[in-house]
């Protein structure tokens, strides 16, 4: 065939292809069902973990709220294990084992050792592919002091939490109680962070009084040196009344 009888054979070939009604080439058909059943399944990914993804999870401030998230624990860790690799659903998930930061520490084995591992693993999860998680740091810093969880160093959790989320009075309620635990807060970056929260709950956020009041209480010898000094230096009368356990 000549180059011009080329030619005229791709011309013949291009125009037939733009006619209405030509038929359509099989390789491109197999495109468009190959694209159209990954859109299918990229849909099906994201919508059937949310069919199953718990609500208005969020870490608790005390242990009646915690215990209201047990009845969620199904539903949120069936939600990430579908989506795989969402870190807010592995955070809502456990989030849902928040309970055991209430409870006695976990030792030995059986259905306590269990629940708390599954805990670390959902834990590690979301902070594997949601690494902006401060409530999440707050909450593995927790466990791992309280259970003497091996490889974790509670103290530079505690400091992820601060430096993911430094003004997040939500978190003031659990990072006080952790910060003033014995050997947390001998670490003079939580100190300075644990003092910038002390000082906003103290000049502008009375609402939050009564978790430094409880946080004190609960707190290490030293944690309660360390409030007192704080407290002294903004208000002196409500130091008093603290100590007089008047609040």
């Amino acid at each position: 065939m000549t180059r011009s009888g080329i030619d005229d054979h791709a011309a013949r070939s291009q125009r037939q292809s733009t006619v209405p009604g030509a038929p359509v080439p099989v390789w491109y058909r197999a495109q468009l069902l190959l694209f159209g059943l990954i859109l299918a399944a990229l849909a099906l990914w994201v919508l059937l973990p949310e069919s199953y993804r718990a609500r208005n999870v969020e870490l608790p401030a005390n242990e009646p709220a915690s215990r209201l998230l047990l009845a969620k624990r199904d539903s949120a860790g069936r939600a990430a294990s579908l989506a795989a690799v969402r870190g807010d659903l592995w955070a809502e998930s456990a989030l849902t084992y928040s309970n055991l930061l209430w409870g006695a520490a976990t030792t030995g084995t059986g259905a306590a050792q269990t629940t708390a591992a599954k805990a670390r693993e959902d834990l590690e999860n979301a902070l594997r592919y949601s690494p902006h998680r401060s409530d999440v740091w707050l909450m593995l810093a927790e466990l791992a002091e309280r259970n003497h969880w091996q490889n974790y160093a509670p103290a530079l959790l505690l400091r992820m939490s601060y430096y993911t989320a430094p003004n997040e009075l939500a978190l003031f309620a659990l990072r006080v109680k952790t910060s003033l635990r014995a050997g947390m807060i001998d670490d003079p970056e939580i100190q300075d962070m644990s003092k910038h929260d002390i000082r906003q709950v103290v000049t502008k956020a009375p609402t939050l009084r009564p978790a430094l009041v409880e946080g004190y209480k609960q707190a290490s010898p030293a944690g309660k040196a360390f409030v007192e000094r704080v407290i002294s230096e903004i208000d002196p009368t409500y130091l008093a009344l603290l100590r007089a356990g008047m609040l």
